[in-house]
């Protein structure tokens, strides 16, 4: 069985939380459990567990994003199973993270573009995640800028560190980038008031981290429903 645990994304100001990165988790033998192969859940079986938990989801709390692989990035299916769900649940704001990880594949630039121009023509926000570590270099963002609404910054990539402020000038680099190509900002990793303070003097769009909260368990409709894995419904 398959859920989605949920982290909340918090905007700035005022610091508030505003929607939730989605984690797919399994419960084997009673344990929920980070998957060892996210490649073998399909489209539909990640969509229908969506249309399933979105509906319990709290007003105020329906800005979603999740993350795909960039082999699932490029893969069609995945952008026409969530194009149907935006369009059944309308109300849902629905972002699709490009994770930095690297592919077992060659994939070419205009497949990349192609995808990502998918997602954006159907107003499913593409968001790139962990900028400046593994492949979400400068050389990608640049070349899906057209399409890209955010960028995240995850500062628990480059721990250990004494202070946030020994990579201050890496996250600035990355925030000055942002606010040149005109997108949002993410920083993640966020896990002491100490980070927050330093961080209160970056006019940052949103935050994420466990000091401002932890992945929670997200109901479905049913929780006796196990997602098939057979057929969109």
């Amino acid at each position: 069985m398959i859920r989605f645990w949920g982290q909340p994304r918090y905007s700035r100001e005022p610091l508030k939380p505003i929607g939730y990165e989605l984690f797919l988790r399994e419960n084997l033998n009673g344990l929920w459990r980070v998957p060892n192969d996210f490649s073998r859940f399909t489209p539909c079986q990640i969509t229908n567990l969506l249309k399933k938990t979105a509906p319990q989801l709290s007003q105020g709390m329906q800005r979603v994003s999740i993350n795909l692989d960039i082999d699932q990035f490029i893969d069609s299916r995945f952008y026409r199973a969530f194009f149907a769900v935006k369009t059944q649940l309308p109300y849902l704001r629905i972002s699709i993270e490009l994770t930095e990880h690297s592919s077992s594949q060659i994939i070419s630039d205009e497949q990349l573009v192609l995808a990502a121009k998918h997602f954006a023509d159907a107003n499913l926000h593409v968001i790139l995640d962990d900028v400046g570590s593994g492949d979400n270099q400068i050389n990608r963002v640049e070349l899906l800028d057209p399409y890209v609404t955010e960028y995240k910054f995850a500062v628990q990539n480059f721990r250990p560190y004494e202070s946030l402020n020994d990579i201050m000038p890496n996250l600035l680099f990355w925030h000055q980038l942002a606010a040149k190509h005109q997108k949002l900002f993410t920083i993640e990793g966020v896990e002491s008031k100490k980070d927050l303070l330093i961080l209160s003097h970056c006019r940052v769009d949103m935050l994420q981290g466990y000091d401002l909260g932890k992945p929670v368990y997200l109901p479905t409709q049913d929780d006796a429903v196990v997602v098939n894995a057979d057929r969109c419904v």
